[in-house]
């Protein structure tokens, strides 16, 4: 009996997952990993498939749900003689190793009230049933083997009886009454008898929930009927996540129907480069950063590994790229839907629209983290080129059609959003690309698009050059950024596709042939492309309408598939499905987002706030009252830079490219900031005792006492708006205060004087004195340089790596528009830092010239070098705006 793919739930580890049923069944389930073989397939042939099930005997009612923000399941069974629940989950822990021996499911049963009898089978199936274990039953263990596969399972009965063992399978009865409980572990592998048989339900309920709590930025403030189903998502793509390698899963299965009978059943156990990168713009939605860093890295270990000219769309989850697919003919298909296939024919396919989506995930990267590594770049700006080579040649699509290729514009449009990021990466962390290029190919894929992908006739962007078809990822246009949302031909795209794809509540991909025969039910995650669109259009209520609609095709875990089919109801494909979770959690945030912006305008200063910002009042900014003293921590200003550098990229609004500080300030993760910014009161400042300490402690220090100073005046635009900003907010670090001013002219340049002012930051006879640098490091210039989009590549600086880093900051400011050369008129523009601190940079103007050049590319160097006692020197007006890109200067202390 097949039971509705609506009807299970999910375990996992983020190895491998199993799904169970709502009266006790795992249905599905592979081991060692998520791609591996299954061991029970009862979903995908109900007679041969194996499962294993825990249920009371005779007539009784289940009810099913997670216990609260985790991925435990609870089953609750009510019997004439009483009540029971069974928890199933697998034990998780972030410091789970590759080959750790966790491969096991744990279900552990506690009789709440009365006294029931239950029956337990047992019929795994390893190797997509492929062979008929030999099972073995010794005290407290039975053991299932074929050939190389091992499954032991573990229990904690005293008392029990075998109802019935045949080939490859064992049921037994037993009894518990209230109070009583039962555990049963089943292993992947051998397991030794002797160890003692545990439940550790709570630590795995404190793991989920641990990470759950993980979550930053104010869309973690998110309340209302959306909360519990935006955590449920959220956990379900923790799930997916591999933790081997940081790879992502598309789905936990292979071979669920598109439609029932029909033969649309791939296999999703794989990690697709698109809807990764897909799912870290939900993890960035809610902060969870580390998530998106593990897959830009596993991403970059596949690249190397395989080159940057064979990159596949899809890649195994321990990063293989040959996927070779394969029927299974023995087994008959969930509900006859035959074939069942495991790997994927896709895996060949040219689909140009990762580009863009792995350098989209690439900016987000770096507007949530604050950085990019400079290991990477070569990576990023290698998928650039790619675009840019690849982009006029035809493609098979997002939709992995087989009957291309064709000139898909969603593609296009996503080579050209592939560029489109690498320009703002490059300029905003001054990395070495080839930018007039790369801007011009932007504008001429532009061009093309719109003359080329735009129907007049149907008013609407088009699937494929020279067709009328429509496409549900033409909705993608105004997220991308392509087009703006209010543009003529955006709008009616929109109305387009809800008027001809939309069915049954729910829009197909395309109503084009793409090759494949029979149909399929409508995609959920269009649906929440369209919300997204009405949302960014100001509809809120009609986004809303049909949010209310989609929830529909959530099952009562609030889990979703594929697809859907609206007439029946029913619960479609491969499941559950981030995509479709990913596509609801950025749903419901851009009708949040939308919401806000409707209500919210620019915050005007009051006239107490106004008045405190032109009378220069000092501000010490880490007063905030501690329990304890702790001991002096040499690693707090590093550890003060990780979480402040957190909150901005978690409070940072990609839509508008501004971090909001206010809502920052509001939340309980800055009030943790306020508590260890205390700490330093009581820091040892004698530990650091030498110019390599020195330098990364007060490079770090001063940059988080500036974003703090904005943060505490409600600063905007400028810090110019605030009287003697620099010279008037402090810290107090080992008893002694510490303005900006005092940081960067008394300690690390050494009590220069501020430039214009004819004053030192230090008297005489200043204690602080102590703690300047013994030699003037002119780098620190550069790392001093960082507004909210443009920063050095520098998450912290570490005095371990201090030289090198200085280097990175100084080529990157030299290279953001520090620096501009134009050979043609003999003319060198600088930054008015040059200026400022000529003499710190060099005794003469071609001292200066040599030692700034050594920072450009050989090139650049050579001719600087050769022309400088020739060039004419002029500077950049100063851009002091927090939230502007450094196209027109910097923001900074002067």
């Amino acid at each position: 009996m097949y039971r509705p793919i609506g009807e299970y739930g999910i375990i996992g580890n983020m190895q491998t997952a199993a799904l169970v049923s709502n009266d006790g069944s795992i249905d599905y389930c592979s081991m060692p990993f998520l791609d591996s073989p299954t061991i029970f397939a009862a979903l995908l042939d109900d007679e041969k498939g194996g499962f294993f099930s825990i249920q009371p005997e005779g007539a009784f009612t289940a009810k099913q749900e997670y216990v609260s923000d985790t991925n435990v399941l609870a089953s609750t069974f009510t019997t004439t003689g009483g009540e029971a629940v069974l928890f199933d989950f697998m034990p998780a822990s972030s410091e789970q190793s590759p080959d750790s021996n966790e491969d096991r499911i744990h279900r552990c049963i506690l009789m709440q009230s009365g006294s029931s009898d239950f029956v337990l089978h047992f019929s795994p199936r390893p190797d997509y049933a492929k062979t008929v274990p030999v099972i073995t039953n010794a005290k407290g263990m039975i053991t299932a083997i074929a050939g190389t596969y091992c499954l032991s399972l573990v229990h904690s009965l005293d008392s029990f009886r075998v109802i019935e063992q045949k080939e490859g399978s064992i049921a037994l009865s037993f009894r518990l009454n209230a109070g009583e409980k039962a555990h049963f572990n089943l292993i992947y592998g051998n397991e030794n008898q002797d160890m003692p048989l545990i439940c550790n339900l709570q630590d795995t309920i404190d793991f989920w929930r641990e990470w759950l709590r993980g979550c930053f930025g104010q869309n973690c403030a998110l309340t209302g009927s959306y909360r519990p189903m935006i955590n449920r998502s959220m956990l379900t793509l923790k799930l997916l996540t591999f933790h081997p390698t940081g790879a992502i899963a598309a789905a936990a299965t292979t071979s669920l129907p598109e439609t029932i009978g029909g033969g649309r059943n791939w296999d999703y156990r794989f990690t697709w480069l698109r809807d990764a990168s897909f799912t870290l713009k939900a993890f960035f939605a809610l902060g969870h950063i580390a998530e998106a860093d593990r897959f830009i890295r596993w991403l970059h270990t596949t690249y190397r590994q395989y080159g940057s000219k064979t990159l596949n769309i899809m890649y195994s989850l321990h990063g293989e790229h040959m996927l070779a697919e394969e029927t299974l003919d023995h087994l008959k298909g969930y509900r006859n839907s035959k074939p069942v296939r495991i790997g994927n024919l896709a895996h060949r396919q040219n689909q140009w629209d990762i580009y863009g989506e792995i350098m989209d995930a690439a900016l987000r990267l770096s507007d949530y983290a604050g950085k990019i590594d400079e290991d990477l770049w070569p990576f990023f700006r290698e998928i650039c080129n790619l675009a840019k080579q690849n982009w006029q040649k035809p493609d098979d699509s997002i939709w992995e059609v087989r009957n291309g290729p064709a000139h898909f514009v969603y593609s296009k449009v996503m080579c050209w959003v592939a560029l489109d990021r690498g320009i703002s990466i490059a300029k905003r962390f001054g990395f070495k690309a080839p930018l007039k290029e790369w801007i011009s190919v932007r504008q001429t894929i532009q061009h093309d698009i719109l003359e080329r992908g735009y129907d007049p006739e149907i008013d609407s962007f088009v699937q494929r050059y020279g067709s009328k078809d429509l496409d549900a990822s033409l909705l993608l246009l105004p997220l991308t950024g392509f087009l703006p949302v209010q543009d003529s031909r955006i709008q009616s795209t929109i109305r387009a596709c809800r008027q001809h794809l939309m069915h049954e509540g729910f829009l197909l991909r395309y109503d084009s042939d793409d090759g494949l025969q029979g149909d399929e039910g409508g995609f959920i995650l269009c649906n929440f492309w369209l919300i997204e669109c009405l949302a960014l259009s100001g509809r809120i209520n009609e986004a809303k309408e049909i949010l209310e609609t989609t929830m529909r095709a959530a099952n009562h875990l609030g889990l979703f598939s594929e697809e859907f089919d609206g007439r029946n109801a029913t619960l479609l494909g491969n499941f559950p499905q981030a995509f479709s979770h990913i596509g609801f959690i950025n749903a419901v945030f851009a009708i949040q987002n939308a919401e806000d912006h409707k209500q919210a305008g620019e915050k005007k200063p009051s006239i107490i706030e106004h008045f405190n910002r032109l009378i220069p009042f000092k501000a010490t900014l880490n007063n905030t009252p501690v329990e304890k003293k702790t001991p002096s921590d040499e690693e707090i200003a590093v550890k003060l830079k990780q979480l402040l550098g957190r909150l901005q990229g978690a409070f940072f609004n990609n839509r508008t490219g501004r971090i909001n500080y206010l809502a920052m300030k509001r939340s309980s993760r800055f009030a943790e900031y306020l508590t260890l910014a205390s700490h330093l009161r009581s820091f040892d400042l004698s530990t650091l005792d030498t110019d390599e300490r020195k330098k990364a402690f007060w490079i770090n220090i001063y940059n988080i006492l500036i974003i703090h100073g904005v943060i505490e005046f409600d600063i905007q635009h400028s810090v110019l708006d605030v009287a003697n900003f620099f010279g008037r907010i402090s810290y107090t670090i080992g008893g002694m205060d510490f303005t900006p001013d005092d940081i960067e002219h008394g300690i690390l340049r050494k009590n220069k004087p501020i430039p214009l002012l004819p004053l030192q930051s230090f008297s005489l006879f200043d204690k602080r004195k102590v703690f300047m640098l013994e030699k003037l490091d002119p780098r620190i210039h550069f790392a001093l340089v960082c507004a909210s989009s443009s920063c050095p590549p520098i998450e912290f600086y570490d005095y371990r790596l201090i030289d090198r880093q200085l280097d990175i900051a100084a080529r990157s400011f030299i290279n953001r528009n520090g620096v501009e050369v134009r050979k043609s008129t003999m003319t060198i523009r600088l930054s008015k830092i040059f200026q400022w601190y000529e003499r710190d940079f060099g005794s003469s103007r071609k001292e200066v010239l040599f030692y700034l050049a050594s920072f450009t590319d050989e090139d650049t160097e050579r001719w600087i070098r050769k022309h400088a006692d020739a060039l004419k020197i002029t500077y950049m007006p100063y851009n002091w705006n927090l939230n502007s890109a450094l196209e027109a200067g910097e923001a900074s202390a002067m």
